[in-house]
């Protein structure tokens, strides 16, 4: 199914998966349509947090403009490069509108969606005498109704949605993150840390887009089991690889060897 929106007859392809509809992206992480390294820094990041999320959405991440759903069931709509889903789509949705608000009413508002940062929430005008409707299940009507849908993919293609996306990542999922794992006043013999080298970070990254909150325990249990000492991420890493390995989840763990090997995440010259 091929949509066509305003402005310039801009085209967007959706397709079907698991009976839902999807969007699998246009805009890739890395390319002269997307947010450049020096547009990540200015989000706060530092370089190697910034190097770490690079690497981490350019080779496990989706496009920018992918709309997709969470699982076979569908239970969440989800959008953008990491990809947001629930309340951190819907501020990054809020950020947009916040800055660019011309855009945002160009490309969503002006089919009845409207998005309040403080509270985050997303409200859908009823249409053809349909209630209105917010929340979870306004994020389900857009990807259930195919123009909604072609809009959301399309907004993902402003730059100004893009970094909407990332700045909600970064203060919804990833600052919440990197304080988690930050050593606490005991412990001394780290002061810096186990994740402070952009491979340590990226590690992190990847370990809480695949598996959340469960693997991210994991990873911090492992990244503290030399007792005397330093923590180190790089290890915990390789430990949660062959966790994987072990479990039979080789891909998973092929993931992580690709990233406390890759060049890309080595310390600058």
């Amino acid at each position: 199914m091929v949509a066509t929106l305003p402005p310039a007859n801009a085209r967007v392809v959706l397709g079907h998966e698991n009976g839902r509809l999807i969007h699998r992206g246009t805009v890739a992480v890395r390319g002269p349509c997307a947010p450049s390294h020096s547009e990540l820094l200015g989000l706060g990041l530092t370089e190697p947090q910034a190097r770490a999320l690079d690497c981490v959405l350019a080779w496990f991440g989706n496009p920018f403009d992918a709309v997709t759903w969470d699982s076979p069931s569908g239970i969440d709509l989800r959008w953008g490069a990491w990809p947001l889903s629930g309340a951190p789509l819907i501020a990054a949705l809020a950020h947009w509108k916040q800055h660019e608000p011309e855009a945002f009413e160009a490309r969503l508002g002006r089919l009845g969606v409207d998005v309040t940062l403080e509270p985050v929430s997303l409200h859908l005008q009823g249409s053809r005498g349909a209630p209105p409707c917010e929340g979870r299940e306004a994020l389900a009507l857009l990807g259930e109704d195919p123009k909604l849908m072609a809009s959301l993919a399309q907004a993902g293609r402003e730059r100004g949605a893009q970094l909407a996306q990332l700045e909600a990542l970064i203060a919804q999922v990833l600052r919440p993150l990197l304080a988690a794992s930050s050593p606490d006043a005991a412990e001394a013999e780290a002061p810096a840390g186990p994740f402070t080298s952009a491979r340590a970070l990226a590690v992190l990254f990847l370990t809480e887009l695949r598996f959340g909150r469960r693997g991210i325990t994991k990873l911090m249990a492992h990244a503290r089991e030399r007792a005397g000492q330093p923590a180190s991420g790089e290890l915990a890493g390789e430990r949660l690889a062959e966790d994987l390995r072990t479990a039979g989840r080789v891909r998973e763990a092929a993931e992580l060897w690709r990233l406390l090997s890759s060049p890309e995440l080595g310390d600058p010259p």
